[in-house]
C-alpha cells in the first residue's frame, strides 16, 4: 500500500514541525539507555587492524533491546505543560561487531529523533526503530551494535528498557538463519535470557 503525495507532505511537515518544537525546548530531564543490538557470530574481539584477538564486547549470541517511554504526567504542576517534548540521540559505540568508541576514541550522535507525548501517552524504541535511524532500515540479520539511546525531555518521565539474548549451537553451522533446528528439525541446544530495566533520570537544571 502507497502512502498519497499529499499524506507523505502532510507527513513530512509534522515531523519538521515537532523538530523545530525540539530546537527550541528547554530540556529538563535526561535518560541515558544501554542498547545491545544484533548478532555476534564470535567469541574473540578485534583490535584496531581488524584482527581477532581478546575478548569481544559481547559474547556470542543474539541481542535484542526494546524502550518503553511513558508521559506519567496527569496534573499540571507550577504552570508547566503536560506534553513532553522529546529529543532522541542516538550513540554507537560499536557498529558491526567493531568497537569504534573504544577508549581513547570518543564518538558522536550518529542519528536523532523528535516526538511528542501527551499525558498517559506512550511509545517505544527497539532495535528495527534503531536501525531504520542509523541506516534507514533494519538489516538481518542484524549486525551486532551496541551504544546509548540518549533521551531529553521537557518534563520527567517513566523509561524502561528491556533486554534479551538467545545463543544456539546451531548457529555456528547456519550464521545467516539464526534459528535453533538443524537440518533434521531436532533442536539445538539453546539459552536465552531477559532483564528488564528501570531507566532513572537525570534532573539538567
Amino acid at each position: 500500500m502507497f502512502r498519497k503525495p499529499w499524506m507523505s507532505a502532510i507527513l513530512a511537515l509534522v515531523i519538521a514541525l515537532v523538530a523545530a518544537q525540539a530546537a527550541s525546548a528547554k530540556y529538563a530531564y535526561s535518560y541515558a539507555v544501554k542498547f545491545v543490538c544484533g548478532y555476534n557470530p564470535t567469541n574473540l574481539g578485534i583490535d584496531e587492524a581488524g584482527n581477532s584477538t581478546g575478548e569481544p564486547p559481547v559474547k556470542f549470541g543474539n541481542y535484542a533491546t526494546e524502550v518503553n517511554i511513558y508521559n506519567f504526567n496527569i496534573y499540571e504542576n507550577t504552570g508547566a505543560p503536560i506534553t513532553a517534548t522529546i529529543e532522541k540521540r542516538f550513540i554507537v559505540l560499536v557498529k558491526d561487531g567493531f568497537p569504534v568508541g573504544r577508549e581513547p576514541k570518543v564518538v558522536d550522535p550518529s542519528g536523532y529523533d523528535y516526538i511528542e507525548l501527551k499525558t498517559s501517552q506512550s511509545t517505544m524504541d527497539d532495535c528495527n526503530r534503531i536501525g531504520q535511524i542509523l541506516w534507514g532500515k533494519a538489516p538481518t540479520p542484524f549486525p551486532l551494535t551496541i551504544g546509548y539511546l540518549v533521551i531529553l525531555s521537557t518534563i520527567e518521565l517513566d523509561v524502561t528498557a528491556v533486554y534479551t539474548s538467545q545463543a544456539c549451537s546451531n548457529w555456528v553451522n547456519s550464521p545467516e538463519k539464526l534459528q535453533c533446528l538443524d537440518e533434521s528439525g531436532r533442536q539445538q541446544g539453546v539459552s536465552s535470557s531477559i532483564h528488564v530495566n528501570q531507566v532513572q533520570g537525570r534532573k539538567l537544571y
